[in-house]
């Protein structure tokens, strides 16, 4: 069946089968995206919802404010109310390395230590995290001298054989 493209006006060949499935008719994809994408009103986002905490308007999809977000993700846990307050017990340590990860890239430990091999760095803690109370906090575990980078394969030595941590 011969069709009119809704955004350049030229006619094309369209299945019937393919008319009922779309009543919206565009000779390619590019013609659709075109005029699909001319609502100015389709890439608004709205702040429709409150914020949790101060009733801040917020996006619909979200559950608290940046400003809260930011001061609920900055506090010093222990280790303590990182496993049993704010997270899961196994992502507790998933935290920890998060921010050690973190203060590592502030710090620009961006190299191995051992060997020098800079395309992937992972961050090892010196003195295993199991190995902290559980009132120890997060900023003392993450300590810069308790942290050191190396590339997976020396990481992986460290763990498995005990060697000593090179020297920075």
């Amino acid at each position: 069946m011969l069709v009119k493209c809704l955004n350049c006006k030229k006619k094309f060949e369209k299945r019937k089968c393919d008319m009922v499935n779309s009543p919206n008719h565009y000779c390619s994809r590019s013609c659709a995206a075109i005029k699909n994408n001319q609502n100015p009103n389709r890439r608004i986002k709205k702040k429709t919802k409150k914020c949790k905490i101060c009733e801040e308007l917020i996006y619909s999809s979200r559950q608290k404010c940046p400003n809260c977000i930011k001061n609920t993700i900055a506090p010093d846990y222990t280790l303590q109310d990182a496993i049993y307050s704010e997270h899961h017990r196994s992502s507790a340590f998933a935290l920890v390395r998060s921010r050690a990860r973190t203060l590592a890239k502030q710090l620009g430990l961006n190299k191995c230590s051992h060997c020098g091999y800079d395309k992937h760095v992972e961050i090892a803690h010196i003195k295993p995290i199991k190995d902290f109370d559980l009132t120890t906090k997060i900023s003392v575990i993450n300590d810069p001298n308790n942290i050191i980078p190396l590339c997976p394969n020396c990481h992986w030595e460290f763990d498995h054989h005990n060697k000593r941590p090179p020297d920075q």
